[in-house]
C-alpha cells in the first residue's frame, strides 16, 4: 500500500508542477511534510539540502531518498519513476515538436504565462527552506556571505560548499 502511495504521490508531483525542481519543492513539501507526514519539515529541508550537493537534478533526488526512507530500495525506485514518467513524456513530445511550434502565438503566450508561475514557485520554495534552515545570526550571515561571494565574485559552487564544509568542522555551525 505504501509503494503505491509513493508512486501516485510523485506522479502527481511530476504531473502537476511546472519549472524546474525547484518549483517541485513547494508541492512535494505539501505531500511529504504535510499530508502524509513522512518527513519534518526541519527532515525535509536537510534532504533538499542533501539533494541539492548530490549530483542530478534536485527533486529526482529528493524522490529518491523520500522513497528510501519510506520503503528502501522500493520505494526509491517506484518514487523516481511516478515522479519522471509523465514530464519525460512532455518533455519528448515538446523536445520533438519544439521548432515547429515554437513561433506560434500560442506557445509564445504559454511561455509568458509559464515563466513567472515557475518564478513564483521556486520563490515560495525558497521562502519555505528559508523558515527552516536560517535559525539564527550565524546561520542568516553563511546565507548572506554565500549569496555575495556567488552573486557579485562568482565564487565557483564548488567552492563555497567545500568553504562551508570547513566552516562547520572548525565553527561547529
Amino acid at each position: 500500500m505504501i509503494l503505491i502511495k509513493l508512486f501516485f504521490t510523485f506522479l502527481k508531483i511530476g504531473l502537476f508542477t511546472i519549472g524546474s525542481g525547484y518549483s517541485m519543492l513547494v508541492l512535494a513539501q505539501k505531500y511529504i511534510v504535510d499530508t502524509y507526514q513522512w518527513l519534518t519539515m526541519e527532515e525535509f529541508t536537510d534532504l533538499v539540502a542533501i539533494a541539492e550537493l548530490t549530483p542530478g537534478p534536485i527533486i529526482i533526488n529528493l524522490a529518491t531518498f523520500v522513497g528510501t526512507r519510506v520503503a528502501g530500495l522500493k520505494g526509491a525506485i517506484l518514487s523516481t519513476v511516478g515522479l519522471i514518467i509523465i514530464p519525460f513524456g512532455f518533455l519528448f513530445i515538446i523536445a520533438s515538436k519544439y521548432l515547429q511550434l515554437k513561433n506560434f502565438p500560442f506557445m509564445q503566450n504559454f511561455l509568458n504565462v509559464i515563466r513567472p508561475i515557475a518564478i513564483a514557485l521556486i520563490t515560495i520554495a525558497i521562502i519555505n527552506l528559508f523558515k527552516t534552515s536560517i535559525t539564527n545570526l550565524k546561520t542568516f550571515l553563511i546565507a548572506i556571505i554565500a549569496i555575495v561571494l556567488l552573486q557579485f565574485f562568482k565564487v565557483n559552487p564548488i567552492f563555497i560548499v567545500i568553504g562551508g564544509l570547513i566552516i562547520s568542522l572548525i565553527f561547529k555551525v
